[in-house]
């Protein structure tokens, strides 16, 4: 079109030998432009397209890299199927991994990484922004991975990744991403953590990943895993609040009955929310039982801290709402000591390890247990002891008061 319309302009001009003249030099200016005009705009094309190119190149090695990779563990797929979310397979894989030379580890950080020594070497290089670079395997549930390639140079860090999935019991490359480091840092603690940019409104993901690459004192793993972590810090402020058995009215026992309930029976409350706010009456006999089974708390001491209709013997329970629903994304415990008493109590240090702020000691508290003969145990106390500016347990949403309730529900 643009050519057209030039030839056009070209012809009326050539016609009228006055209008040539007079316009010679304006003509000789506007070809000198249209020339540079057309060779900038060649060979900006010609760099996009070499960037794209460079860009798709790197990517379908990634992809092929990525899928040999998964290639290495492919038996363990195929003949652990049906245990590929346990942690004995998961740690076979990460083993086989290990054997070729990879850094491996779970994302779950359940299980110790192995060649973590090439990754304490790269943070290392990176802090001092030298130029270095690693892979990560990160083993997922059903045998999925993904493969991180990190690269550094004067204090940036690069990061590719490809995500592998199975198909037919075969490794199927499904996503690939590429972005500069917008933060990262390596802890003392021994946690590398990466984040990529997430613009201010992106209702996606976040974009912070964390892997510890220190080893963690295996008891102390096993402890997190009995005791800790089917509690964790989601819906209930058990870790995050000084309590025991005489001081305790801080603690929700709604939050816990729902919690404690999930851990007693292996499902979760049978009264459901709705957006009307939903309001039920438990029998005393079930809410009681529930939160004894891990409280040292008597009948009446739950009573005071609850709605209890004495007529009915029963325990007013509303389910959390649109209005006191909690951010996801919280922190997951870890232990990192425990010390067992003369008693036979357990004393356990747990700190919270919260991704999305990059924190690996969130909240630091002492939760003391107590393990009974059958298996089975109780909380009986906890105190913060460290509690990171940063973090505040801002991720725990109190449940409505009831004026706040009425406010929002009354109508409906």
């Amino acid at each position: 079109m643009l050519l057209e319309k030039m030839q056009q302009y070209w012809m009326s001009i050539l016609k009228n030998k006055k209008i040539f003249t007079r316009n010679y030099y304006k003509c000789k200016i506007l070809t000198v432009i249209l020339i540079i005009f057309m060779v900038f705009t060649g060979c900006r094309q010609e760099r996009i397209t070499e960037k794209v190119q460079k860009k798709e190149t790197v990517e379908s090695a990634m992809y092929a890299e990525a899928k040999e990779t998964a290639q290495i563990f492919q038996n363990i797929y195929i003949q652990e199927k049906s245990e590929l979310n346990t942690l004995k397979t998961k740690r076979k894989i990460i083993n086989c991994l290990k054997m070729q030379g990879y850094a491996a580890v779970d994302r779950d950080n359940q299980i110790d990484m192995v060649n973590s020594e090439k990754v304490e070497k790269f943070c290392k290089a990176a802090e001092k922004e030298e130029q270095a670079a690693v892979d990560i395997v990160v083993v997922f549930d059903e045998g999925e991975i993904i493969q991180y390639h990190l690269e550094s140079m004067d204090g940036k860090v690069d990061v590719r990744l490809c995500q592998v999935e199975w198909k037919d019991n075969n490794p199927q490359a499904e996503y690939y991403d590429e972005y500069e480091a917008y933060a990262w840092k390596y802890t003392e603690k021994g946690y590398l953590f990466i984040e990529e940019y997430r613009p201010p409104g992106f209702d996606g993901a976040p974009g912070e990943t964390g892997f510890r690459v220190q080893p963690l004192n295996e008891t102390c793993r096993e402890l997190n895993r009995k005791y800790v972590m089917p509690l964790g810090y989601t819906l209930n402020n058990l870790l995050i609040t000084n309590w025991d058995e005489q001081n305790y009215t801080e603690l929700d026992f709604y939050d816990l009955y729902e919690k404690m309930y999930h851990m007693k029976y292996g499902k979760q409350v049978p009264y459901e929310a709705n957006f009307g706010g939903a309001e039920y009456e438990v029998p005393e006999d079930e809410f009681e039982e529930v939160l004894q089974t891990y409280l040292p708390f008597d009948s009446t001491e739950i009573e005071k801290g609850t709605f209890y209709n004495c007529d009915d013997k029963t325990f007013r329970y509303r389910p959390r709402g649109l209005y006191d629903c909690e951010f996801p994304y919280e922190p997951y415990p870890e232990v990192i000591s425990y010390e067992k008493l003369h008693d036979g109590t357990l004393k356990l240090t747990i700190e919270a390890v919260w991704e999305i702020r990059m924190l690996d000691q969130a909240i630091t508290s002492e939760l003391m247990i107590k393990p009974m003969k059958d298996g089975s145990f109780q909380y009986l106390s906890n105190k913060v002891i460290k509690s990171d500016q940063n973090a505040n347990a801002g991720w725990y949403m109190p449940r409505l008061t009831e004026e706040e309730w009425k406010a929002n529900y009354s109508n409906n």
